[in-house]
C-alpha cells in the first residue's frame, strides 16, 4: 500500500474552508483571520444619521446596524418602568413604593445615574449578579452523582464570588483567583477559595483513575466554556469538527492541570467574615442537634421496650416473625422499621422524621469552620531536588478519549487558534503552578477571547439575549451574531477600565438601546425583516428568574430575611420529595427560610420544586443560558403552594399595618408593592367587587400571580 502524501498548501487551504482559521506553516506565526480569534482592535465608531438618539457609542453601533437594514429603534420607556427595569437587572429586587416616589419626583438630569451607582454599592447587588456566576461555574452544595454528598464547605465559594462583585474586583484578578488563586500569595484566602471553582464538578464514584480523569475533564472543559466561550469536550477524542481546536491543543490545555488536586483545607477567616458570629451559630447548630438526637433516643428507647413486649409473646406472633430474636440493641429498632410488619404506618413515619432530625447535620461536619475547598499541586519526589517542587505527571493524547491509549505525549501549550502557532510554553526554571501560567495567559489583554465572552454575558443578563446568543460558545456552532464591532468595543472599554464590570454596566444601562420599549409603532413590517430582533430595534419581553420571583415574593410580603452569607438554609419541601431526600435533610427556621434564594441548599439531585417550575439552573453543568418555558406546574408554583399562600398571608397583613382597614387604601398599596404603580379607576373597581366575595390574602395572591409581576416590561 502507498502511503498518500497531501502538499502542505493543500491542507491549509482544507483548514480554513472546513473550520475557518488558517493553520500557519512551520515556524510561521500567524494569528486568525476569522473572528472571534482575531487580535481585538478598538473599533471606530460608526457615523449614524439619527444623532439625536445617540446616548453613548453603544446606541451609534446599534443603530448603524438598523440603518443599514431600514430599521429604527422603539420609543423609550417611561420612568416607571424604566426604574424597575434597573432594580430587578442591578440588584434583582423591585423598587420600594417610596424609592419610585423619589425617582419620578426627580427632575434632575443626573437623577437616574445617581441611582445606578447607589445600587452598584448596595449589598444586593453582589447576591444578584453574584447567582449568574454562579450559574456559569455549576455551583452545588453536594457533590452530585449516585450518592450526591454534601460539601459540606463549598458555600464559602458562593460568599466569595458574592463579595468580588461587591467589591468591584477587576474581572482578570477574579480569573486568575480561579484557576490558580491558591499560588498567588498577594491575595491569601481569597485566593485559596476562589480555586474552589475547580472543585465544582460532579463527582460520579469509580475507580482513582476513572474519577482523576474525570476531574480532569471537567475542568479542560469548564475553563474553556467559561472564559473563552469554546466547547472543548469535542477535541478530547478527535480534532474539532467546526472549531480549529484540534486533539493536541486540548491535551496542552490538560498539562496546565495535570498537577491539581482539589479537597479542603484550613484557610484563614477573611477580613469579610465575622467569626464570633459563626461562632454563635455553630453553638447554636451544635445544641439543636443534641436536642434532636436526645429525642430521637427516646422514641427509640420506647419503640424498643414495645419491642420487648411483642416478642413476649412470640409464640401467638406471626410465622414469619418466630425465627426472630429478642431485641438487643437500638438496630433491631431501625429493622424493625424497615420490614414494616410490627408498627403502624403512623409510627414508621413518626420514626423516620425523628431520625432525620437526629442526623441532619451529621453528615455536614465543619460547617462553620474556617475550611473551604481549593486547590494545590502535586509536590515533592525523590528525584527533585527540592522537596516543595511541583511534579506535574506527563499527559499524552489519547485516543479517542480512551485513557488505556495513549498517544503522542505533549506539554503545556495555548490555543493555536488564538496565538496562530503551537508553542509549548517554556517551564524552564519555573518552580510554581503551571496554572498560574494558563491563568496569567488567559488573564491577559493579549487574548481576544477572554472580553469579548465576558461583556457578551454581561449584555446576555441585561438584555436576556447575548449579543451572541450562545455565550459560552463563541464557535461556529454557536449562535452567531451580526454585532462583531459592538462585543469589540465593549470589550476594548472592558480592558482599559481595568477590567471593571461596573464599567460595562454603566455603559449598557446609561444607552437608548437599554431603554427601548417592548413595543414598536412597526413591529410588523420590522419582524417580516428581522424576526429574530438581531438589529435591537426593540426590546424582547424578560421573564423574571426563579429566585428573583421567589425573593421578590419574599421582599414584597415584608418577610424577607437579609442576613447574607454563611452555610445555606434548608428549604421546606413537600412530603414526597422530603421522602426521597437524604437522611441529612432537615428544613431550616421559617426565619433562615425566609432569606434570599442564593443562599439556598443547592442539592444537585433535588432541586427546589419552584426554581425547578421556572427554568432554574441546571446544577450538574454549566449554564450559560436558562431556558424560558410557559408550562403547567409554574401555575401550581405560583399559585398553589404553600409558600405563595403564605407569603400572600403576609404581604395582607402588611397591606393592613401601612394603608389601614380602607379597602381602595389596601388595593392602591397592594399596587404599589406588587406592581410599583398606581392602580386605574378600573383595576380599584374590579378589586373592591372581588373584595366582597374574597379575602385580602387572596387578593395578595391573585396580584402576585398578574404576568405584569413577573415580566419585565
Amino acid at each position: 500500500m502507498h502511503k498518500i502524501v497531501c502538499p502542505e498548501w493543500l491542507i491549509r487551504w482544507l483548514m480554513f474552508v472546513l473550520v475557518g482559521c488558517v493553520v500557519p506553516a512551520a515556524g510561521e506565526e500567524q494569528v486568525s483571520s476569522v473572528w472571534p480569534y482575531t487580535t481585538l482592535e478598538k473599533p471606530d465608531v460608526p457615523p449614524v444619521q439619527r444623532g439625536e438618539w445617540v446616548a453613548n457609542p453603544i446606541d451609534a453601533f446599534v443603530l448603524a446596524k438598523q440603518e443599514l437594514h431600514g430599521l429604527s429603534p422603539a420609543p423609550i420607556v417611561a420612568p416607571r418602568v424604566l426604574l424597575r427595569r434597573l432594580y430587578f437587572d442591578l440588584v434583582g429586587l423591585p423598587p420600594e413604593p417610596d424609592e419610585m416616589e423619589a425617582f419620578l419626583s426627580d427632575s434632575s438630569p443626573q437623577a437616574f445615574e445617581q441611582v445606578v451607582e447607589r445600587l452598584l454599592r448596595d449589598p444586593r447587588y453582589g447576591e444578584r449578579w453574584g447567582r449568574h456566576w454562579l450559574d456559569v461555574v455549576r455551583y452545588a452544595d453536594t457533590g452530585g452523582g449516585g450518592l450526591d454528598f454534601p460539601l459540606p464547605h463549598m458555600w464559602r465559594y458562593r460568599d466569595y464570588v458574592i463579595r468580588a462583585f461587591n467589591q468591584h474586583r477587576p474581572y482578570d484578578r477574579f480569573i486568575r483567583e480561579q484557576i490558580a488563586g491558591d499560588v498567588y500569595g498577594q491575595f491569601g484566602s481569597e485566593g485559596k477559595i476562589g480555586a474552589g471553582f475547580l472543585r465544582l464538578g460532579v463527582f460520579v464514584e469509580g475507580t482513582r483513575a476513572e474519577m482523576r480523569r474525570d476531574l480532569l475533564n471537567d475542568i479542560v472543559g469548564t475553563t474553556g466554556s467559561v472564559f473563552l466561550g469554546l466547547s472543548m469536550e469535542c477535541a478530547r477524542c478527535h480534532d474539532h469538527k467546526f472549531d480549529p481546536i484540534p486533539t493536541r491543543d486540548y491535551y496542552r490545555l490538560e498539562a496546565f492541570f495535570s498537577a491539581v488536586t482539589v479537597r479542603p483545607e484550613d484557610v484563614a477567616f477573611t477580613q469579610y467574615e465575622h467569626p464570633e458570629e459563626l461562632e454563635k451559630k455553630a453553638k447554636a447548630w451544635e445544641k439543636q442537634l443534641a436536642d434532636r438526637k436526645a429525642r430521637h433516643a427516646a422514641l427509640k428507647q420506647t419503640f424498643r421496650a414495645r419491642l420487648t413486649e411483642l416478642y413476649a409473646g412470640r409464640l401467638t406472633a406471626p410465622q414469619d416473625l418466630k425465627d426472630i430474636a429478642a431485641p438487643v440493641s437500638d438496630g433491631d429498632v431501625s429493622r424493625e422499621m424497615r420490614r414494616g410488619i410490627l408498627f403502624t404506618q403512623e409510627e414508621q413515619e413518626r420514626f423516620a422524621e425523628m431520625q432525620r432530625e437526629a442526623t441532619g447535620a451529621d453528615n455536614l461536619p465543619g460547617r462553620f469552620q474556617a475550611r473551604a475547598y481549593s486547590a494545590a499541586d502535586l509536590i515533592g519526589a525523590s528525584n527533585t531536588p527540592d522537596p516543595n517542587y511541583p511534579i506535574a505527571p506527563a499527559t499524552f493524547v489519547l485516543e479517542s478519549g480512551d485513557p488505556k491509549q495513549q498517544g503522542a505525549h505533549v506539554k503545556p501549550g495555548y490555543l493555536t487558534a488564538v496565538t496562530g502557532v503551537e508553542r509549548d510554553v517554556d517551564l524552564e526554571g519555573v518552580q510554581y503552578s503551571r496554572r498560574k501560567i494558563l491563568a496569567e495567559w488567559i488573564a491577559s489583554k493579549e487574548n481576544p477571547l477572554t472580553a469579548r465572552v465576558m461583556v457578551n454575558r454581561i449584555w446576555y443578563y441585561h438584555f436576556g439575549t447575548g449579543l451572541l446568543t450562545t455565550p459560552s460558545d463563541f464557535g461556529k456552532n454557536g449562535g452567531g451574531t451580526v454585532q462583531h464591532e459592538l462585543i469589540d468595543w465593549l470589550a476594548w472599554q472592558f480592558m482599559a477600565n481595568d477590567w471593571s464590570i461596573q464599567a460595562i454596566h454603566r455603559l449598557i444601562v446609561g444607552s437608548n438601546t437599554y431603554r427601548q420599549s417592548l413595543h414598536h409603532p412597526q413591529a410588523k413590517a420590522f419582524e417580516a425583516r428581522d424576526p429574530e430582533v438581531l438589529f435591537l430595534w426593540r426590546r424582547k419581553p424578560i421573564r423574571l428568574e426563579a429566585e428573583t420571583i421567589r425573593d421578590s415574593v419574599l421582599a414584597i410580603s415584608g418577610e424577607l430575611n437579609e442576613e447574607a452569607g454563611g452555610p445555606g438554609f434548608f428549604p421546606e419541601i413537600d412530603d414526597g420529595l422530603m421522602k426521597r431526600a437524604s437522611t441529612w435533610w432537615q428544613p431550616s427556621s421559617p426565619h433562615q427560610r425566609n432569606r434570599r434564594s442564593v443562599y439556598m441548599m443547592q442539592k444537585r439531585a433535588m432541586v427546589h420544586p419552584m426554581l425547578k417550575a421556572f427554568d432554574g439552573a441546571n446544577l450538574n453543568e454549566s449554564c450559560s443560558v436558562r431556558g424560558v418555558t410557559t408550562v403547567t406546574p409554574q401555575v401550581f408554583a405560583l399559585f398553589n403552594s404553600r409558600f405563595m399562600h403564605d407569603k400572600s398571608t403576609a404581604l395582607a397583613s402588611r397591606l393592613v399595618r401601612e394603608a389601614g382597614d380602607e379597602p381602595r387604601a389596601q388595593i392602591e398599596r397592594g399596587y404599589q408593592l406588587v406592581l410599583q404603580r398606581q392602580p386605574t379607576d378600573f383595576e380599584v373597581s374590579r378589586s373592591r367587587t372581588f373584595l366582597q366575595r374574597q379575602s385580602l390574602a387572596e387578593f395578595c395572591l391573585v396580584l402576585l400571580n398578574l404576568n405584569e409581576f413577573s415580566y419585565l416590561e
